[in-house]
C-alpha cells in the first residue's frame, strides 16, 4: 500500500493513486482491499509529515523516505535517506504504537522514519513517549530517528482549607444552690467532626446536701495521660470542690512523605507516583467535668421553703477537631523514546534515540489548622456569700494540626524502559538524553528542606522495570 500526503483515502493505495493517510494504508495493508484480494502486509510511504497516531499490527512492515516525485516508490533509488524520512508528528498522543498480531510470532519491520512526540502529549497529560510495543508486539526499528519530547512538571497537591476546622462548644453552667432538690450537673456537650470522631466534655458534678458529687472525665480520653489532662473535677465534702482539668490537645499530624520509586509502565505508556496524602490531625479531648458543691455545714443553708440542693458543677468545654492534611503532590512527567510491555520484543538498528527533559515533582499540598477548643462551664453559685460554689468544668483542647503532604516523583529521560521484554539496542544506535526532573517538595517545605521531598526521575539509555502494572491511581 502507498501513501502521500498528496493522496486521497478513497483511492486503492497503489503507486499511481495512494492514499493520503498511513493509518488508512496501514488497514489497508493488514485486510486487503477487498474482493477477495490478499493482505500485502506492506506500507510505503513518501517522506514528508503525518500528523497522525499509528497503531501498527506485527507483521505489517512500514518502510518510509520514499522519493514519490517522479521515482517508482521501490528501494532501489528511491529511498530519500535519513534526511528525508517520513515524519509522524501527531500534535498530541503516541505517535507509532505496535500491537500484537492474531497470529504469534509475526514481526513488523519499520524504515526510514522520523517519530516525534510532542511534549506532555502521552495520555496522562505530563509524558512524553514516542513509541510503544503493547504486550506481545515485534518490531525491529532501523534507519530511522526516535524522538520524545518534553514532559511536564507536576501539579502541586491541593492545599486544605486556610481556616480552622470545627471548634469546640463552650460547656454548660451548673445550676445554682437552692434552686432545686436534686441539682443534677451541668450536661456534656459534643463537637461531632466530619470523620465521626468525637470530643465529649465531661459531667458536670451533681449538687448535693451533705457533699457534691464528683463531675466526670472529658472524652476521647488520651492512651498516654501522665498529667491527668481532662481529668474531672471532685466533689465538695470537707474542703472545696476541684475544677475539671483542661481536656489534652490533639497530636498534629506529621508530614507525609515523598514519593518514592521508578513509577510503572502501562499500555497508556508511563504513570509515574504521586506523594502520601497529609493525615488529619487529632481531635482535642474535652475538658472535665467540675465538681459539685453542698449546702449543709459550717455554711448557710438553703431558706426554708426554697429547695434545698447545693450547686451543680459546670461541664467541659469541647474540644476542636482536628485539621486536615493536605495532597500529595502529583509527578513529573517522563519522556521516553520506546516503551515495551510484557513479552514485547523491539529492536533498535542504526536508529538515533533522543529525549527530553523530565518534569518536575509537584510540591506537596499544606495542611489545616485544627479546631480551637472551648471554655468549659461556669459551676453554680451558693445561697449568699457563706456557701460554698460549684466548680467550673475545664476547657476543651485544640484539635491538633493537621499534616502537610510529601511532594510528587521527578520524571525521567529513558532511551528505551521495558517491562519483562526482549530488547536489542545495535552498536550503531546513539542515545541522547535528556534531564531528569528533581522531586517535589513537602508542602509547606523550606527550599532546602528534603524531608517528604518526592525521589528525583532518572536519566538513562535503558531502564529494565521489575514491578508489574499498578492498580488505577489514586
Amino acid at each position: 500500500m502507498f501513501v502521500s500526503a498528496q493522496g486521497d483515502d478513497t483511492s486503492p493505495g497503489t503507486k499511481g493513486a495512494p492514499v493520503k493517510t498511513l493509518q488508512h494504508a496501514i488497514g489497508l495493508a493488514t485486510h486487503g482491499r477487498g474482493h477477495g484480494e490478499a493482505a500485502t502486509r506492506r506500507v510505503y510511504g513518501c517522506g514528508g509529515e503525518f500528523a497522525e497516531e499509528i497503531t501498527l499490527p506485527s507483521g505489517v512492515d512500514l518502510w518510509g523516505g520514499r522519493l514519490c516525485d517522479g521515482g517508482d516508490w521501490s528501494y532501489e533509488g528511491s529511498f530519500g535517506g535519513p534526511e528525508h524520512p517520513t515524519i509522524i508528528a501527531p500534535p498530541g498522543g503516541i505517535p507509532l504504537r505496535v500491537i500484537a498480531a492474531e497470529k504469534e510470532g509475526k514481526t513488523s519491520t519499520v524504515f526510514g522514519v522520523s517519530i516525534k512526540a510532542a511534549d506532555a502529549s502521552a495520555p496522562d497529560g505530563k509524558s512524553s513517549i514516542a513509541v510503544i510495543l503493547s504486550t506481545g508486539a515485534r518490531a525491529i526499528v532501523r534507519e530511522s530517528v526516535i524522538v520524545a519530547g518534553n514532559g511536564k512538571d507536576g501539579e502541586p497537591g491541593k492545599d486544605a482549607p486556610t481556616f480552622r476546622a470545627t471548634g469546640g462548644t463552650e460547656g454548660n453552667d451548673g445550676a445554682s444552690a437552692c434552686t432545686a432538690d436534686a441539682a443534677e450537673g451541668a450536661l456534656p456537650v459534643v463537637t461531632a467532626c466530619d470523620d465521626g470522631v468525637e470530643s465529649t466534655g465531661g459531667y458536670g458534678g451533681d449538687g448535693g446536701l451533705e457533699s457534691g458529687g464528683d463531675g466526670t472525665p472529658g472524652k476521647p480520653e488520651p492512651t498516654e495521660n501522665p498529667e491527668g489532662k481532662g481529668s474531672a473535677g471532685s466533689g465538695a465534702g470537707n474542703s472545696l470542690c476541684k475544677d475539671g482539668e483542661a481536656g489534652k490537645e490533639g497530636l498534629d499530624a506529621e508530614r507525609a512523605d515523598g514519593a518514592v520509586g521508578a513509577g510503572y509502565l502501562t499500555e497508556d505508556g508511563w504513570m509515574g507516583i504521586r506523594g502520601e496524602d497529609g493525615k488529619k490531625g487529632g481531635v482535642g479531648q474535652g475538658g472535665g467535668g467540675g465538681g459539685g458543691s453542698k449546702s449543709r455545714g459550717a455554711m448557710g443553708t438553703c431558706p426554708a421553703g426554697r429547695p434545698q440542693a447545693g450547686a451543680a458543677g459546670g461541664s467541659g468545654g469541647s474540644g476542636g477537631c482536628g485539621g486536615l492534611g493536605g495532597k500529595g503532590g502529583d509527578y513529573g512527567g517522563s519522556s521516553i523514546g520506546v516503551v515495551a510491555l510484557q513479552g514485547s520484543a523491539v529492536t533498535l538498528e542504526a536508529t538515533r534515540v533522543m529525549t527530553g527533559n523530565g518534569g518536575k515533582g509537584g510540591v506537596g499540598g499544606t495542611a489545616q489548622p485544627g479546631g480551637v477548643g472551648q471554655y468549659g462551664g461556669h459551676g453554680g453559685v451558693g445561697y449568699g456569700t457563706e456557701m460554698w460554689e460549684a466548680c467550673k468544668g475545664g476547657n476543651g483542647g485544640a484539635g491538633g494540626r493537621g499534616g502537610d503532604a510529601g511532594g510528587g516523583l521527578g520524571g525521567s529521560s529513558y532511551g528505551v524502559a521495558a517491562h519483562s521484554a526482549y530488547v536489542g539496542i545495535g552498536p550503531d544506535v546513539p542515545v541522547q538524553l535528556g534531564t531528569a526532573g528533581d522531586g517535589g517538595l513537602a508542602g509547606n517545605a523550606a527550599p532546602d528542606d528534603e524531608v517528604g521531598q518526592g525521589q528525583a526521575g532518572d536519566s538513562m539509555p535503558y531502564r529494565q522495570f521489575d514491578v508489574p502494572n499498578p492498580a488505577p491511581p489514586r
